[in-house]
């Protein structure tokens, strides 16, 4: 509301405009004489301009000012307010930012200093903003002026330099930029921050969340994947300033960043929480662990006599790897890892098994073909020399399950079959070659040789 203050000055300032346009900001005077009043709703709000200071008063009890922002694009939105103030009991403001349904987002008691409220990206739209006393019997007896500084999203040094609110949940998440750190506020305790990118290989992805001005922060960042399933989290406590979701292997594909605030935030928006968001990706083609990788339908492939790099994140955690043979072979399993320095050398760390897959069953056969314990003191274990059956048989293979089979009768021992090659002939599994792994053979090649669909399940029944 106007007082005739202002009036008294009105032809001093004519006077001055063309010398003071030179050196001072544009300023705009939120009320008239005329007006006085009219903007002490929210229907009745006046246009607050972007990037110019406007100057207003408030000057009798239960008087209220409200002004509307509009923004014509996406955007950086700093609100900032100065006074001449006067010292006195209770002469201070409460101001507040609301969204264009007049819900509150921001709010801000006993305002008595000049202030800039924290930046935040808004999306296209209109906005609100209140002034009004701390206590209506003691209005203050300074003129304030507002300033709305607007970044558009078109002028920020990425697409993702900023949050853009709404962004609360999945559906509303805001593209994120690799690599790029992006920043944020939370406006109240029940604020929550949703970002999303994507991957277009597999690769190494960790997230860390940053609060360096706000030490008693408490911040939870949450990674999902595309299922919307949290594959990954970190808090942010007391006196930390960063905390990183370690990195993690994954396949291409869309993820979802969640923030959530632990602290229960107080009325004043000068204190509202900021944080700094960067995602990181590298990618690794087939030399790393790609999650989800906890069930054998998910299993990564672990290509033989080349190693693959994986991370166990929890005490829940278990990768699954799967090695695709076409014959019976023989293999041993290394494992090696580096110890943090903070951890005990001693004990078993790492359970390392091995167990086949049966066709026959489309599950794993219940009793594993080996174990590994991977003790922390050692940083490299080797597995002892394992055999797993498997593989094709033709004519040639016969000839040799034959020989062996008619030696083995005759009670001839030298150079029966052994190790791989017995496996590969002990078709029915009993551990002994004799004729019934011959009759197996011989129908599988006559079944194959005739053109029928033939497998190995369909010929052991």
């Amino acid at each position: 509301m106007k007082t005739s203050k202002q009036k008294r000055f009105a032809a001093i300032f004519a006077g001055v405009l063309c010398i003071s346009c030179l050196t001072a900001p544009f300023s705009a005077t939120a009320e008239t004489a005329d007006t006085a009043g009219e903007n002490d709703t929210l229907a009745a709000a006046e246009e607050l301009p972007l990037n110019a200071a406007v100057s207003g008063e408030i000057s009798a009890k239960g008087d209220v000012d409200y002004y509307k922002i509009t923004l014509p694009e996406d955007g950086t939105l700093q609100i900032g307010m100065t006074a001449d103030w006067v010292s006195g009991f209770g002469e201070s403001y409460r101001v507040a930012f609301y969204t264009a349904d007049g819900t509150t987002v921001f709010q801000n008691d006993y305002v008595a200093e000049n202030i800039q409220f924290p930046a935040d990206g808004w999306k296209t739209g209109v906005y609100y903003f209140s002034v009004k006393p701390e206590y209506d019997t003691y209005p203050p007896k300074s003129t304030y002026t507002l300033t709305a500084n607007f970044t558009p999203k078109s002028q920020w040094t990425t697409d993702s330099s900023c949050e853009l609110e709404p962004n609360g949940n999945f559906n509303t998440a805001n593209p994120i930029a690799l690599a790029t750190p992006c920043k944020g506020v939370f406006s109240d305790s029940n604020d929550a921050d949703c970002y999303t990118f994507s991957t277009e290989e597999a690769g190494k992805i960790s997230v860390t969340l940053e609060n360096p001005d706000q030490s008693t922060a408490n911040c939870t960042v949450i990674l999902y994947n595309e299922a919307q399933e949290p594959v990954g989290k970190a808090a942010l406590r007391n006196s930390s300033t960063s905390v990183t979701i370690p990195e993690q292997g994954f396949n291409a594909g869309t993820f979802y960043v969640q923030l959530q605030t632990d602290n229960a935030l107080t009325n004043n928006w000068k204190y509202a929480e900021q944080y700094q968001l960067t995602v990181d990706f590298t990618p690794t083609g087939d030399t790393y662990e790609s999650e989800p990788n906890d069930t054998t339908a998910n299993a990564d492939t672990l290509p033989v006599n080349a190693p693959v790099t994986g991370k166990l994140v929890s005490v829940n955690d278990t990768d699954f790897y799967k090695v695709t043979s076409d014959s019976a072979a023989q293999f041993s399993l290394t494992l090696e890892h580096a110890l943090p320095d903070n951890l005990s050398k001693s004990g078993n760390a790492w359970t390392v098994t091995c167990y086949q897959y049966d066709e026959k069953t489309g599950s794993l056969r219940e009793t594993p073909v080996l174990t590994m314990q991977a003790a922390l003191e050692q940083p490299k274990t080797t597995s002892d020399t394992a055999l797993i059956r498997g593989g094709s048989v033709d004519t040639q293979d016969l000839f040799e399950m034959l020989y062996s089979c008619a030696k083995s009768s005759a009670g001839i021992r030298e150079d029966l079959l052994e190790g791989a090659a017995f496996l590969a002939a002990d078709i029915d599994e009993n551990d002994a070659l004799d004729s019934t792994d011959i009759y197996y053979a011989l129908l599988y090649i006559a079944q194959k040789s005739a053109g029928l669909p033939t497998s190995w399940e369909s010929v052991v029944q």
